[in-house]
């Protein structure tokens, strides 16, 4: 085995994998859309494969292929989206863009108060949409609010699952 310029033996190369699904073409349309937009804005030109790539979710993953088939790897991406839209609900209800103190008890106590109002924010609100990436349950293919107060069920409303058991921790 040969050894790096350092003298360690060079590291092993990391095995990925490509999952690629197909989105809907309501889902399709709707990113093409978007960069088509969001390019017009800019005042720049779409890439064509950006608008072929927007027709396909795209994940690159280093889970084994035994343990994880790619149906499993999907189901994950969508949950991690719902815990990233939950960080980011949970910033914009607290207010944690800034962190006003510089020590760190009252940074500690600052923190714990502004994440204490959100859960409360979170029980007043009581529901959230069912807003996964993949834009299933959501068949307008439109985007939701974060913390809709609508009772209409072309909404897809459940009751957060998180709310009660986070603020029990607390």
């Amino acid at each position: 085995m040969s050894t790096g310029m350092t003298g360690t033996p060079p590291t092993p190369p990391l095995v990925l994998r490509l999952i690629v699904r197909r989105k809907d073409p309501q889902q399709a349309q709707a990113e093409q859309e978007r960069l088509l937009k969001d390019a017009r804005k800019r005042g720049k030109k779409t890439d064509p494969r950006s608008l072929e790539a927007a027709k396909y979710i795209l994940l690159l993953t280093s889970l084994p292929t035994a343990t994880f088939p790619p149906a499993d790897i999907l189901t994950l991406y969508r949950f991690r989206w719902q815990i990233e839209l939950a960080f980011k609900r949970f910033k914009s209800l607290a207010g944690l863009d800034s962190l006003p103190a510089k020590k760190p008890e009252l940074a500690r106590a600052w923190l714990y108060a502004r994440l204490i109002v959100a859960i409360i924010a979170e029980q007043i609100a009581g529901q959230v949409p069912d807003s996964p990436p993949s834009g299933r349950g959501n068949p307008t293919g439109k985007s939701l609010a974060l913390a809709s107060h609508e009772d209409s069920p072309d909404h897809h409303l459940r009751r957060h699952p998180r709310t009660t058991s986070v603020a029990g921790r607390l």
